[in-house]
């Protein structure tokens, strides 16, 4: 296997392992009901080991968009941007509302235009924020195309550790401290809010092979993370009531150093995990389906969860349904894939 193959699949690994950790996420979503009983103390494990999800689809946004002016102009790169995801997700965001108005017994007369279009810009219909930062992300992108290749280890790495001091660092340690001192949005360095980092990070451990020590030692920090963000915000909401937040954000210090460490981890191990031909297999079909899964599975959480009265505080449904409701989202994706028009929607 070359190379470059290889740098592939660990892309597509990391593009199917963030959809399922996304589904779990969402599928876990008493979480947010804070409580001393156990359920909160698993959905607390479930929800700090899945946080990967949506910093490493940023990474993987920087490390396969970035070098697009080899392979296509920048003229195409906004026709494909366009039709792989600004278009899927006005349909979607227009379909949301109708769907819940359905879902709720409403009637549709109560949908109006100006609805739409806020709900559209912001993201209030459902879980598609996510689309808002990444359109930023794309509009951005051929500003760094531009830096000359040799110039991109220096100038992207100095970039990535000032967006890790101003955005996550500082403000993390001054949320802890006893001061009361907070930053203002004044401070930012973001493109898309603030996950410049993770597109320049991506883009770095994509491109340029990080050596052995400086490996163990980010894995080092990414358990270190994973521990911060889970014990953290345990024995903080535990002593506080409710849900403490300071550990949690994925732009915050814990989620930053866990989400680099999985992205490095899966990159390093995938060559021997996608040896296994059953699960390369697998890994390779479901590839193709994980943005329609993203784009589907949040509405078939509250039609099956609510319309059938499932015990979503139960430890089987949350770790159980991800794999029924992928399931099903492949299904659906792979008939609307055959009605013509229709399969723009779910490409």
């Amino acid at each position: 296997m070359n190379y470059k193959s290889e740098k592939q699949e660990y892309i597509t690994l990391l593009n199917v392992l963030s959809a399922f950790a996304v589904v779990f996420l969402h599928t876990n979503n008493c979480f947010w009901t804070f409580s001393t009983e156990r359920y909160w103390i698993t959905a607390n494990i479930i929800e700090s080991v899945m946080y990967f999800a949506v910093p490493v689809f940023f990474m993987i946004t920087g490390a396969t968009l970035i070098d697009y002016r080899e392979r296509y102009s920048t003229k195409e790169y906004f026709k494909k941007r366009f039709w792989k995801t600004v278009f899927p997700f006005l349909v979607w965001s227009i379909l949301s509302p109708i769907l819940s108005t359905l879902r709720l017994g409403g009637s549709l007369s109560d949908l109006t235009l100006i609805g739409f279009i806020n709900g559209t810009l912001n993201t209030t219909f459902s879980v598609y924020w996510f689309f808002v930062p990444l359109f930023c992300i794309y509009a951005a992108i051929p500003l760094f195309a531009a830096v000359p290749k040799e110039r991109r280890k220096a100038i992207f790495s100095y970039l990535a550790i000032i967006c890790f001091l101003v955005n996550s660092l500082i403000p993390f340690i001054f949320q802890l401290l006893p001061w009361g001192i907070t930053l203002s949005n004044s401070w930012d360095i973001s493109v898309g809010r603030e996950y410049l980092l993770y597109v320049l990070a991506g883009y770095l451990l994509h491109n340029y092979e990080i050596k052995k020590p400086a490996r163990y030692a980010i894995y080092a920090l990414a358990l270190a993370g994973l521990m911060l963000h889970m014990c953290g915000t345990y024995f903080a909401s535990m002593e506080a009531g409710y849900i403490d937040q300071r550990y949690k954000g994925y732009c915050n210090v814990p989620a930053t150093l866990y989400s680099v460490g999985i992205f490095l981890l899966v990159q390093q191990i995938s060559p021997w995990l996608m040896k296994c031909k059953p699960l390369k297999r697998v890994v390779s079909f479901l590839h193709s389906y994980t943005f329609g899964i993203y784009l589907l599975h949040w509405h078939l959480v509250l039609f099956i969860a609510n319309g059938l009265n499932l015990n979503v505080y139960s430890i089987i449904y949350r770790l159980g349904f991800p794999f029924v409701l992928i399931g099903l989202c492949v299904g659906i994706v792979y008939l609307l894939r055959k009605i013509p028009v229709i399969r723009r929607i779910v490409p």
